[in-house]
């Protein structure tokens, strides 16, 4: 690569993790090429991105972005995961994929401005996934609405009944 293209590389990269702001750091070393494929596929379909890193040119652009704190796992042969829409799905993805595949190996992330280790990174994995987490939610704020309709609906039955009963009364008197 030429001195001009890594500049250039090096201010898209800096330019994509300044926009992404999570990502996660893999050793790839002894994946095939098939391998690779199948986890470049599987991160596409989350909307994730994964790409094979110079360590030189991303320790430039850590250092643009003053994130010299992540230099250190930048060792050996480095693949970067860049989020775009879940960071939990993308570390459920690489989780689930490391299990089959023992040869990647996450080295770090980086979530909201802070450095995670890999065992954080495989307990992100566990957490549910941003929809189920949504769901949840709405049924925790759902939950005291639907408890209060069901109070004031047997206050409306309750009243019904007495009334066919004051109905039936009368009629029978």
């Amino acid at each position: 690569m030429a001195r001009k293209e890594k500049e250039v590389f090096v201010n898209e990269l800096t330019d994509t993790l300044k926009m992404n702001n999570n990502f996660i750091l893999t050793d790839y070393k002894g994946l095939n090429v098939e391998e690779m494929t199948d986890l470049r596929d599987k991160m596409r379909k989350i909307g994730c991105e994964f790409k094979v890193v110079k360590n030189t040119l991303v320790r430039l652009a850590m250092k643009n972005l003053n994130l010299e704190n992540l230099i250190e796992y930048l060792r050996g042969p480095t693949a970067i995961a860049l989020e775009k829409r879940d960071f939990i799905a993308a570390t459920k993805t690489l989780v689930d994929f490391s299990r089959e595949h023992h040869n990647l190996k996450i080295k770090a992330g980086f979530l909201e401005g802070q450095v995670i280790l890999p065992g954080e990174v495989e307990s992100l994995a566990k957490l549910p996934s941003r929809e189920m987490l949504v769901a949840q939610l709405c049924q925790s704020l759902q939950s005291p609405i639907a408890m209060f309709c069901g109070v004031l609906q047997g206050i409306v039955r309750n009243l019904v009944l007495l009334l066919d009963a004051i109905r039936k009364k009368k009629s029978e008197a």
